[in-house]
């Protein structure tokens, strides 16, 4: 039996705070909490498989004589000099720098997580670790990111296979009001900041019906929040719920959302340009890349969005042939398939 194990407690609500000693607390009750609730968890299990914020998983696992494989969904979480720490914002930074910031983040690590692990190891009998975070990748990480969006980068000293993203195959869909929408004239945006707070999505709506407007398009917008809209009515506007990515982006001609692996992954994969409005973590590694993959203009930081800046990268995503062109070579190039074949047989490997 294989256990695939995502679970992140309260841990989402702690990267909106923004503040490190509220982060610093809130990441030792989500460790606490998982050294509680993961060993019934996987019980009786032959191999887990951990993504995301798993700190305890690799411990337990082994304390449990369980076999341990990590997917990471993102080259960023490898120390690297081509890269900054996950928690900065800034991607242009000299190597020296990013390397830098690696080496203060694990120092600062033994004085949390590696100190807090070790605490639970003693008491399961296990001997120390020296760093957290590599013990939490584990050994022969999977690496969940189409090499055409971000390669692991040449001084990942860690063993690894890059395998590529992996879509979820969901039932077709099928939403008549949508599908007129869709009928009614040229190929619409599609906007969604799934980890974004809810209510400063709603807020964001005015913003992005307008940005649609001055490039003369219809759009579509995730709704993650219960309250209707003032642009419920409106004839080119649609909000959306529970839809699958794979199957509406392909429809659309450009894609704005907040820059998480799995929106990147598929944007990438439907072969459409994208814009990325970045908050927290990876996302901000994410707009960086299609940018300089050239699948997308500069990515905007959420703090710096404005309705200027937004109408004028869907401008470019929309009339520059370079990214258009790159984004179609980009989707077709993809094979989803194969990295499915790759992580299966990866994961067979572990026994």
């Amino acid at each position: 039996m294989i256990q695939i194990s995502n679970y992140k407690g309260g841990f989402e609500d702690a990267v909106s705070l923004r503040t490190a000693i509220d982060s610093f607390f809130l990441v030792r009750q989500e460790l606490h909490s998982q050294f509680k609730v993961l060993p019934q968890i996987i019980k009786n299990t032959d191999l887990v498989i951990g993504s995301s914020l798993m700190f305890a998983l690799s411990s337990i696992a082994q304390a449990m004589n369980i076999k341990y494989r990590y997917i990471a969904f993102t080259p960023q979480l490898f120390s690297s000099e081509y890269h900054p720490f996950l928690t900065i914002k800034t991607q242009t930074l000299p190597q020296w720098c990013n390397g830098m910031s690696w080496k203060i983040a694990s120092l600062l690590d033994k004085l949390n997580l590696t100190f807090l692990i070790n605490q639970y190891r003693k008491k399961m009998g296990l001997g120390p670790i020296d760093t957290a975070w590599d013990h939490i990748l584990g050994e022969d990480t999977i690496v969940a990111c189409d090499k055409e969006v971000a390669k692991v980068p040449i001084d990942v000293k860690k063993r690894f296979i890059q395998t590529g993203y992996l879509h979820l195959d969901l039932p077709a869909a099928t939403q008549p009001d949508l599908d007129r929408f869709l009928q009614k004239g040229e190929k619409p945006i599609y906007a969604g900041f799934g980890s974004m707070p809810p209510k400063d999505q709603a807020r964001n709506i005015p913003l992005l019906v307008a940005a649609a407007r001055n490039v003369g398009k219809q759009i579509i917008i995730a709704k993650f929040w219960e309250k209707s809209s003032e642009y419920q009515s409106a004839n080119d506007v649609f909000f959306i719920k529970n839809y699958p990515h794979l199957m509406l982006f392909p429809q659309t001609d450009a894609v704005v959302h907040h820059g998480g692996a799995g929106t990147t992954a598929t944007t990438a994969i439907s072969g459409i340009p994208q814009v990325i409005v970045p908050h927290i973590l990876d996302q901000y590694f994410h707009g960086q890349k299609i940018y300089l993959s050239n699948l997308g203009p500069k990515p905007i930081w959420r703090s710096k969005l404005t309705l200027g800046k937004l109408s004028g990268a869907l401008e470019e995503c929309l009339t520059n042939p370079e990214i258009k062109q790159t984004a179609k070579k980009t989707g077709k190039s993809i094979d989803r398939q194969e990295s499915l074949q790759l992580t299966v047989k990866a994961i067979e490997q572990s026994f």
